[in-house]
């Protein structure tokens, strides 16, 4: 893996235009964790630094040591009937919570708080993880409290429920807000809040990603 995980480090940090240095300290790791990696001081890095590498490179965990794609267990879920429940396995990393208004800060979590199990629909999914929401500010589409499943990887569209991660200017922190995308342009995001009902707008400089919340047809598969 230590190959496969330096050739892909080097290529984020191209691509991003980071020093190693700069990419450690965005990911809350020590300022030589990736000098490390990529001189081979430490070949097997654990699990939770890999995992704030990945945020801090914009890439997912699994891309960045080039996991192979996980397979259901034969049979699983072909069915149409869900499975058992002590079937579904409880893989699913809780990241933390999303805040339904922009007021408070949210964050998401480099380490899972929490797992929990992987409904039928998403079998061999990747690059999936759940969030609890916080506030009533998207009732009565989400309710406080309620734990969406969110994937970083499905295309969001005009009219998608999302998850935008926006990135505080000041101390680099990641918060998490539940919404429906409206539109965007170059430079401004566009988001629907349902209650009270209004538009806000958001810098695209801000955003560090816009995730699509799964809906529950896709969820269990029908």
């Amino acid at each position: 893996m230590n190959e496969r995980l330096k050739s892909r480090v080097r290529d984020r940090l191209q691509t991003m235009g980071k020093t190693p240095r700069a990419a450690s300290l965005d990911a809350g790791l020590h300022p030589d964790t990736i000098r490390n990696v990529l001189r081979e001081r430490s070949k097997q890095p654990r699990a939770d630094s890999l995992m704030k590498l990945a945020r801090a490179l914009d890439c997912s965990m699994d891309w960045l040591i080039d996991a192979p794609p996980a397979a259901a267990p034969v049979g699983l879920w072909e069915s149409a009937d869900p499975p058992p429940r002590a079937d579904m396995p409880r893989d699913v990393p809780v990241l933390g919570t999303a805040a339904g208004s922009l007021q408070g800060a949210f964050q998401v979590d480099a380490c899972p708080i929490d797992f929990v199990r992987r409904p039928p629909g998403l079998g061999g999914a990747r690059d999936i993880y759940a969030l609890y929401v916080v506030g009533d500010s998207m009732s009565p589409r989400f309710e406080e409290g309620e734990l969406i499943y969110v994937s970083e990887r499905r295309p969001t569209r005009v009219g998608d429920y999302v998850v935008v991660q926006v990135t505080d200017g000041r101390d680099g922190a990641v918060s998490a807000y539940c919404k429906r995308l409206l539109r965007r342009s170059e430079e401004t995001l566009f988001l629907e809040q349902l209650n009270p009902r209004a538009e806000i707008a958001l810098p695209m400089a801000s955003i560090r990603a816009v995730h699509r919340i799964l809906t529950l047809n896709e969820l269990f598969g029908i």
